[in-house]
Parts: C-alpha cells; structure tokens; sequence
C-alpha cells in the first residue's frame, strides 16, 4: 500500500496527481511501479513521465504545485531543471543544477545546449519560432517559417495532429556541424557517416545550417520531416520505434510542397539492389537510431525501406493508415500489432506483400552513388570529388591541375574524357558541365547537367551550373527555376 501523506496539503496534492495518474493514460503504466510511492515520490515520478512525452505544459503545472507544497526541495529543483530545459529556459535550467551541485551527462548537456544558443536570436509566427546565430543564417528565417507553417498544415491533415496553442514549436540553426554534435548527443562520426543534419529531441527541433555543408541538403524538407517526427512522438505518447517514426516521417517531408512518398533515384537502385542480395536493414537494427548505423549507404536504405513501407500501406488502406498507425501505438499497442490492426493481417504477411510491392515498382539496380554528409569546416570542394572508374579518376586530377592554372579551356577536355568513362557519376558530370560552360556550349550543358539531376537531384552545384547555361541560352525564366532549387539546398 502506499504510505499515508500528511497534512491537508499532502491530500490536495494526491488528489491532483491521482487526477494526472488517470490522464496520463496507459503511457502512465510504462514507466517504472508506481505503487508503494508517496504523494510527492508519485509527483517526481509523473513529472518525469510527462516529460518523457514532452508535455511539457502539464510537466510545469505539475512541478509548480510540487515547489509550492516543497519549497526548497532538492529533488523537486533537479525536476524543475528539467522543466526548464524542456521549455528552452537554459540559462535556467543550468543555474538550477549548479545550485544543486549536480554533475554527470545531464548537466553536460545543458551547459553544452546553453553555451552554442546564448547568442541566438528568434523571431515566431504561425506557432513556430525559429532561433538562429550566426547573422548569415538570417536568410534561412522566413523561408523557414513559410514552410513549417505549411508542414503544419499538412501533417494536420494527414495525421490529425496540431501543436497546443500558447507554446511555440521551437526550432533551433546551428551554424557549424561541431556546434550540433555538441547538442544533439550523437557523436561526429556518426553524424557524418549517417548524414544526420537534423533532429527531433528534448521537445525541440535542431538543424545544422546548410551553410555548414560542403553542397547543402534540402533543409526545408528537413525541417518537416522533423516536424513529423515531433507529431509522431506527441500522438504516440513517445512509444512509437525508430521504424515507424522514420517511415511516417520520410512519407510526409515533402507534405509542406505537396508532396508525399517521394524516393529519390539513389534510394531505388539501392533498395533493388540490397533487396536482391538479401541484405536488407531489419527494423530492429534501425534501434535506437538509424543515425548509428555504420554507413552511408545502410541509413539511406533504411529510409527507402521505412518510407516505402508506408508507401505501401497508404497506397492499400487509405491516407488515414498512418494516423491509424501512430494513435495505435499511443492507446497501449507495440508496433507490430498497431500495424496489424490497420492492415488486417499479421505482420509477416504485410512484410511480404510490401516486398512484392517494391519489386512490382520496377526499381532497378543502378549505378547511382549514395552521396555521403561533408562537413565544410573540414575543408574540400563545392561538388563532389571522386569518381568509381580509375580512369576517370585520373582525368578528374588532371583537369582540376589544369583548372588551377587557369587553363579551363585544356581542363574542358580532360572533363570531357572522366564524363565518358564514368557518365553517371556526380562528380564526372559536374565538371562537364563547368567545361561545357566555359567552351560555350550551353545546349550540351543543360543536357548533361539535366540527366545528372534526373540522378543527383539534391546537387546544389549542379543545379546552379545548368542556371549558368539557361541564361546563356537567354532563357532567363527557366535560369530563375533552377536558382530556385539551389536555394531550397543552399541558400
């Protein structure tokens, strides 16, 4: 049994978490046993539990009559640093745990989180405030704003969810990749090696400025796939596995533009390929995160196997799939049997029927590079820089020796030789195109750099160079639309 409170204050406060217990619903159960705790160990408990699935609001109305009915109390001030922490109060939460004198990887993180954001400006609309740093990623603001508004509506409409009203969605530009790393609890490696430029954690959503990157990425599409990933973790009750909350969040990121379920070229040849070798990610390696898988290429395939997937169970049991999916998991079902509920089936026979479906697509095995994160304060080139053919390889070293002393015209022809060795490669084709545009022949050029982007349609450089040939083309309309897309990589 649990022990008795004392004082009328002890009773008020175990009918208000009684009252919290009850709403919590059956996420109150998953934690740790509540029974044999007291009023105030009960109050610790949910308080931790609210947080664990970022309501954030009741964790506060929670910690505020915990301090009123235990002023002074330690462990009530460590749960308020929380609080803080969650609310995007760092300072606060940061004066809070030195006060107390804790140390270890919590206070870290806050001292972390609290040193690379004390600089940061904001500016809020439509319930999102985005905060930046550095002055040049100003430019990324509005923009950004404009699309997560229009996320909002859209997962609204796809997965029922809206954020509560009075907080805004905060959202955070960090200006260098050591900058995120340092907050986001992943490590460099792991970052460059999966690409991870972006996150959902601790109630906020953290990208690094594409600015920070070699070629920039698609940092808006970005930002709504991490919208989605905070949807998806609110409607779950933080329960839903990595699998569902990267393949709702992979099918819906393009839902601000209009767009859902896209799978880019480089993601088909590998999904065909590793699909007929029979080496395919397995969900439960997706845990606890695909930014830890050990390559490139393996996070890659584990996004085109989990948006696929929901592809798949949109295109057979109707938009409100998803939904269906992720309010299941919420009431208490695992994964397996909240997809078992929608599709009317055993797992087993969904995994099945979905690898039918992909090979039904007619993806085919291709050689398409998957093009890895670079880092810019690492140093390198605005495009990339290898090539798959030994000899083409060796053409790229020697124009790009050429192209260094001001030869462009000899360094066109050596281009031109690396791209008929290896024509699919991003590196090859890009430097064609700079070869092309410096000979004049502007046709060529939107040519070869539009049948590269048919492959590589995320290469900022690529998409700039054909704006370069259009407008020599005196085509200035269309120069302007492929600008557009180099600003949606790199402004």
């Amino acid at each position: 049994m649990a022990k008795r409170a004392k004082g009328v204050g002890a009773s008020v406060l175990g009918i208000v978490l009684a009252a919290l217990l009850a709403a919590l619903g059956p996420s109150g159960a998953r934690g740790a046993e509540v029974y044999g705790l007291s009023a105030g160990e009960l109050g610790l408990y949910l308080g931790n539990n609210l947080l664990a699935s970022w309501r954030v609001d009741e964790a506060r109305q929670l910690v505020d009559r915990l301090a009123a009915e235990r002023p002074g109390d330690p462990e009530v001030q460590a749960l308020e640093a929380r609080v803080l922490f969650f609310e995007g109060r760092y300072r606060e939460a940061l004066d809070r745990l030195e006060a107390l004198g804790v140390e270890g990887p919590f206070r870290d993180l806050v001292a972390a989180t609290w040193r690379n954001t004390r600089d940061m400006e904001g500016r809020e609309a439509g319930g999102f405030e985005v905060f930046w740093a550095d002055p040049k990623d100003e430019i990324l603001v509005d923009p950004a704003l404009e699309g997560l508004q229009a996320a909002r509506d859209g997962v609204a409409e796809w997965l029922g969810f809206e954020p509560a009203p009075g907080r805004p969605v905060r959202v955070e530009i960090y200006p260098t990749g050591s900058a995120f790393t340092a907050v986001s609890t992943l490590t460099r490696k792991e970052v460059e090696t999966s690409g991870t430029i972006g996150l959902c954690k601790f109630n906020r959503i953290m990208i690094t400025s594409p600015r920070a990157t070699l070629w920039g990425y698609r940092w808006r599409d970005t930002l709504c796939h991490e919208y989605v990933h905070l949807a998806v973790y609110r409607l779950s009750e933080g329960q839903a596995p990595i699998w569902v909350h990267e393949g709702v969040a992979k099918f819906l990121e393009g839902v601000w533009r209009g767009r859902v379920g896209e799978i880019g070229p480089a993601a088909r040849a590998l999904l065909a390929r590793r699909m007929k070798e029979g080496t395919l990610i397995s969900l439960d390696e997706m845990s606890p995160s695909v930014a830890k898988l050990p390559s490139a290429e393996d996070t890659a395939l584990a996004f085109a196997e989990v948006g696929t997937m929901m592809a798949f169970l949109v295109e057979e049991r109707g938009p409100e799939a998803l939904r269906r999916l992720v309010e299941g998991i919420g009431r208490g079902l695992g994964d397996r049997e909240a997809l078992e509920a929608v599709w009317g089936g055993t797992f087993a026979s969904f995994d099945e029927a979905w690898r039918a479906w992909v090979e039904a697509q007619g993806f085919r095995d291709e050689p398409v590079e998957v093009l890895e994160l670079h880092l810019a304060d690492r140093g390198g080139e605005e495009e990339p820089e290898d090539a798959p053919v030994p000899k083409a390889r060796d053409y790229l070293r020697l124009g790009d020796l050429l192209r260094g002393k001001g030869r462009m015209e000899a360094a066109a022809v050596e281009y031109e030789k690396a791209y008929a060795a290896a024509p699919r490669s991003p590196a090859t084709a890009s430097r064609h195109v700079a070869g092309l545009l410096a000979r004049g022949r502007f046709e060529e050029a939107v040519r070869v750099a539009e049948e590269a982007l048919a492959l590589y349609p995320d290469l900022a450089v690529l998409w700039y160079r054909k704006a370069r040939a259009l407008r020599g083309l005196g085509r200035p309309e269309d120069a302007l639309a492929a600008l557009d897309e180099v600003l949606e990589i790199n402004p």
